[in-house]
């Protein structure tokens, strides 16, 4: 069973420009239709057991993500080109940023719906709280929307170098810009706040809402936090605990983790799910993947549709790993196509034989003239498509936080001198990573070596390399590939539709 409740219907709010959703329906099991109960005026508060149904609207508008989101979030490092037809995109890429820009402000206004909907969400748990009769219960709930706000707080923060913290929905026009470690020390102490009132497991062991936020989720927000503000030993504490847990292991098999049998895995500290409850037609939840495709691919499954040519990974990236002899993880993390095989091998040299452009299930990548590679850990193989299904990554849940980045984490902050009460040394914490990927193990590393290993092992996902290009002002590495690097362009501009809206944006971050 996975997440037992999908939430469906809508009740909008709308204050300050800002659009707040609350949404409720129950799943009794992910694999099977949904009921709607639809969350109207007519709302029961005496009904204890319909404190969770808030809850799950907070999480549907967490999972409810654009396909700009990511893409967006991603295409300024040096892993990953914009590729695709949007002309505001290539512009990112190319660190040519205008207010105008489409998609920054589709981020904005996506996470900020967002974080107003878990302040309703709150305020409806609050209401449950004398029917439930279950404090504890009650504040976990609580916490896990402050969780969901908190991570949405960071992809807003790293993204425009600041943002503004909404302390009450009523006050939004006035409260001022917080600027980016203000933003982090605020997920720190949200995180202190909650953390008590989580459950202490790996979010696949939860019953009530399988794969929801757990303690350990907010503890790797608050390594995220602290490592954007270079509190290292912050960074080794946080992840200590996730480490120390024993509630978390990597994937055997790095492949598969991005694939349909990686849902809900050991490795997951957090990740949207999707699913198509096992039915060839009718309902669905699912992720617009399509962007993240090849169009005109030769697919085993019949009629599975195209994808869009967005988002190709790095001819960069794919030189730095066939230099390491990466296998399994260029693999999973590249697909090729003819043409791009073709300039590897004119600019590169002979290639390992395994390369081709057909993956493992046998599902063919053709030339496009978007790109010459595609990233791998967004394409689901047709064959893992349910029967009737022909959506392009149909099914495929969209990973977030992985063991393996805390891991790499933990190992970067005692290269920096923090400590830590594991006996787990920096070198140990890598060669765990590594040796999942078939790669040697190493006696002794430095912040270098860790950075590297995060390249190779967290390429393409949710803009993390560039985060740490930025956090370590290596201009030098997303110098690349005719594209210059400037620290002044470290944050895309606050987009000029919330300027308008909320005037304290204008004047920019104090």
């Amino acid at each position: 069973m996975r997440l037992k409740q999908i939430i469906k219907n809508y009740l909008p709010f709308v204050m300050g420009g800002l659009v707040m959703i609350s949404v409720t329906s129950c799943l009794d099991n992910l694999d099977k239709p949904f009921e709607d109960e639809a969350f109207t005026s007519d709302v029961d508060y005496t009904v204890g057991a319909d404190m969770i149904k808030p809850l799950l609207g907070a999480y549907h508008g967490l999972y409810t993500r654009g396909w700009e989101e990511p893409i967006t979030l991603g295409i300024r490092g040096d892993d990953v080109d914009a590729a695709g037809d949007q002309v505001a995109m290539q512009e990112q890429d190319a660190f040519k940023y205008l207010p105008s820009h489409w998609n920054p402000n589709s981020v904005w206004k996506g996470h900020y719906d967002d974080i107003v909907n878990t302040f309703s969400a709150m305020t409806e748990i609050e209401k449950y709280r004398a029917a439930a009769n279950n404090d504890a219960l009650t504040d976990q709930y609580l916490a896990e929307c402050r969780v969901i706000r908190a991570y949405l707080y960071l992809d807003v923060a790293r993204t425009f170098g600041g943002c503004i913290v909404i302390d009450e929905l009523d006050n939004i026009q006035n409260t001022p810009v917080s600027n980016k470690a203000a933003v982090m020390q605020y997920i720190v102490d949200e995180m202190n706040a909650v953390i008590p009132n989580l459950p202490a497991v790996n979010p696949n062991k939860r019953t009530d809402v399988k794969g929801g936020m757990t303690r350990y989720t907010a503890y790797a927000l608050m390594a995220l936090a602290y490592q954007e503000m270079e509190n290292y030993q912050g960074v080794a504490d946080a992840t200590s605990e996730i480490i120390g847990s024993g509630e978390y292991e990597l994937a055997n098999d790095y492949y598969h983790l991005f694939k349909k049998a990686g849902k809900l895995d050991d490795e997951i500290i957090m990740e949207f799910q999707y699913s198509d409850f096992n039915q060839g037609e009718g309902e669905r939840f699912s992720f617009l993947f399509a962007p993240f495709g090849i169009g005109g691919w030769t697919p085993v499954v019949t009629g599975a549709k195209d994808g869009w040519g967005f988002y190709a990974p790095t001819k960069k990236y794919i030189e730095f790993m066939l230099d390491r002899g990466e296998t399994v993880r260029l693999e999973t993390s590249v697909v090729f196509t003819p043409d791009g095989i073709t300039q590897l091998q004119n600019e590169h040299g002979t290639l390992p034989a395994w390369i081709s452009n057909k993956n493992r299930e046998g599902d063919i990548f053709n030339n496009n003239a978007r790109l010459k590679f595609a990233s791998g850990k967004h394409i689901q193989p047709s064959t893992e498509l349910i029967e009737g299904r022909l959506e392009f990554g149909s099914n495929k849940n969209f990973i977030v936080i992985r063991y393996a980045e805390m891991l790499l984490m933990y190992s970067e902050a005692l290269t920096r001198g923090a400590t830590s009460s594991l006996s787990l040394s920096a070198a140990d914490a890598v060669n765990l990573v590594r040796n999942r990927a078939g790669m040697g193990s190493l006696s002794n590393v430095t912040t270098e070596v860790v950075l590297d290993e995060k390249f190779a092992e967290l390429a393409m996902e949710w803009g993390i390399r560039y985060y740490d290009m930025v956090r370590t002002k290596n201009t030098a590495e997303l110098t690349h590939e005719g594209k210059t690097f400037t620290m002044d362009k470290a944050y895309l501009p606050f987009p000029a539709d919330q300027v308008a809206e909320l005037p304290q944006l204008a004047d920019g971050i104090q």
